[in-house]
C-alpha cells in the first residue's frame, strides 16, 4: 500500500483481488484500488465514504456492507496485498466516520435542534464519535475499532482495557484472540488436513482446543498444533484488573448466574466503571431474571452512554415488559443513530453493488 498526493488530497493506492462466494481469492490479476479521503475506488467502482455502513477486516481480507438503496446493505469482499487490510480500514474510517458526524449535524441543524449535536474523538483510532441527546458518561464506546474506554479520569483506566471487546462466538464482553483450529485426516489412500483461523475468546476456545486434540490424536500429526491452542485458551485469560473475566462468563453461559455475579462483582470492586462487565450481567440474567437484566443494561448505558449492545438489548427488554414509555425514550435518544451502520433508513446516496 502508498500514500500519495494529489490535488491537495491524499490518496492511499492498494492492489486487491475480490473475494468469491466459497472464500478464495478470485482471478490470477491483481486490480488497482484507491481512497481519496472521500471516495473509494475498486477498479472500476467508485464507493463514496458515508455509503460504507460496515467494515471489517481479518488478516489481509476486508469485508464491506455499502449502502445501495436496497432494505439490506450489499456485502462483498477483497483481499488487499501485504499486510495493509488495519491500517486501509483506520484511514477509511475515520473518513466515514467525519462524514457521518457532517450529515448529522446537518440534519440537526435542519430541524432546528443544533444544540444537541455532540461529538467526541476515539483516542485510539481518531474516528469520530456522535453523540447528540446522549448523558456525559464515564467511558466512550467507538463502534469503528470496537474498542470501550475510559474518558473520565484516564489515568485509572485499567491497564487492557482496549483489547477487551464484544467475543463474536459467544456474544459476551471478554478478550478476542487469534486462534488456529487443524485437522488431519487420513481415509486408506487419501490424506489431507483441515485449517482455519477463529476470533474468540479462551473462554469459548477451551471446549474446541479439547475436541482438536481428541480429534487429532489417532493420527498424532494435529496435536502439537492442538496441544498448543489448549495451552493457550487457558494460558491467555484476561490477567489484572479483569482477572477472573473469563471464568464469570464461563459460569454465565452455563446458567451458573449466582456464581458469575459473584465473580463479576469482585471485578467492579476493581473496575467499578465498565459498561462491559455490567451488559455481560445482564445478557446472563436476560433468560432467568429479566427484570435485574433490565436494571444491568440501563446500568451499562450510564458507564457508557453510547454503549450499542447494551442499548439494542435494554431496547428488546422494554418491549417485552411493555415499558412503552422507557421505549420511546430510548428511541428518542438512539433516533438520529450514532452509528449508521446500523441504519437503514440512512440518507445517504444509494450505489450499485460493486463489479466483481
Amino acid at each position: 500500500m502508498a500514500t500519495g498526493q494529489m490535488g491537495g488530497h491524499v490518496i492511499t493506492t492498494f492492489k486487491f483481488k475480490w473475494i468469491d462466494e466459497d472464500g478464495d481469492e478470485a482471478g490470477f490479476l491483481r486490480k488497482k484500488g484507491s481512497f481519496d479521503g472521500s471516495t473509494l475506488k475498486l477498479d472500476d467502482s467508485e464507493i463514496p465514504a458515508e455509503n460504507i455502513v460496515d467494515l471489517e477486516t481479518r488478516d489481509n481480507r476486508i469485508i464491506l456492507s455499502i449502502h445501495t438503496g436496497e432494505s439490506e446493505p450489499a456485502v462483498f469482499a477483497f483481499a488487499v496485498s501485504g499486510v495493509a487490510s488495519e491500517r486501509l480500514k483506520g484511514i477509511i474510517d475515520v473518513a466515514r466516520s467525519a462524514s457521518w458526524a457532517r450529515i448529522e449535524r446537518e440534519e440537526l441543524e435542519a430541524k432546528g435542534e443544533g444544540h444537541l449535536y455532540r461529538e467526541a474523538t476515539c483516542q485510539h483510532c481518531t474516528a469520530v464519535i456522535t453523540l447528540s441527546r446522549m448523558e456525559d458518561s464515564p467511558q466512550l464506546y467507538c463502534s469503528f475499532c470496537d474498542t470501550l474506554t475510559t474518558i473520565k479520569n484516564p489515568q485509572t483506566a485499567p491497564p487492557g482495557e482496549k483489547s477487551l471487546r464484544i467475543c463474536e462466538e459467544c456474544g459476551m464482553f471478554s478478550k478476542p484472540t487469534k486462534f488456529t483450529i487443524f485437522y488431519f485426516y487420513f481415509l486408506l489412500v487419501i490424506y489431507g488436513f483441515r485449517t482455519s483461523t477463529t476470533w474468540r475468546c479462551p473462554g469459548c476456545m477451551r471446549g474446541e482446543a479439547w475436541k482438536m486434540l481428541f480429534g487429532n490424536l489417532i493420527f498424532l500429526l494435529g496435536v502439537p498444533t492442538a496441544i498448543i491452542q489448549l495451552i493457550r485458551s487457558y494460558g491467555g485469560s484476561v490477567t489484572g484488573k479483569f482477572a477472573g473475566l473469563d471464568s464469570a462468563n464461563i459460569k454465565a453461559k452455563k446458567g451458573k448466574s449466582t456464581a458469575a455475579l459473584a465473580q463479576y462483582r469482585e471485578i467492579l470492586k476493581r473496575v467499578p466503571h465498565s459498561a462491559g462487565l455490567k451488559y455481560n450481567i445482564g445478557l446472563g440474567l436476560l433468560e432467568q431474571k429479566p427484570e435485574l437484566a433490565t436494571e444491568s443494561f440501563e446500568m451499562a448505558l450510564r458507564d457508557c452512554s453510547n454503549y450499542r449492545p447494551a442499548a439494542g438489548l435494554l431496547a428488546h427488554c422494554y418491549e417485552k415488559s411493555g415499558a412503552d414509555d422507557k421505549l420511546a425514550q430510548l428511541h428518542y435518544i438512539w433516533g438520529s443513530d450514532q452509528d449508521r451502520a446500523k441504519d437503514e433508513s440512512s440518507s445517504t446516496t444509494p450505489l450499485p453493488i460493486p463489479k466483481q
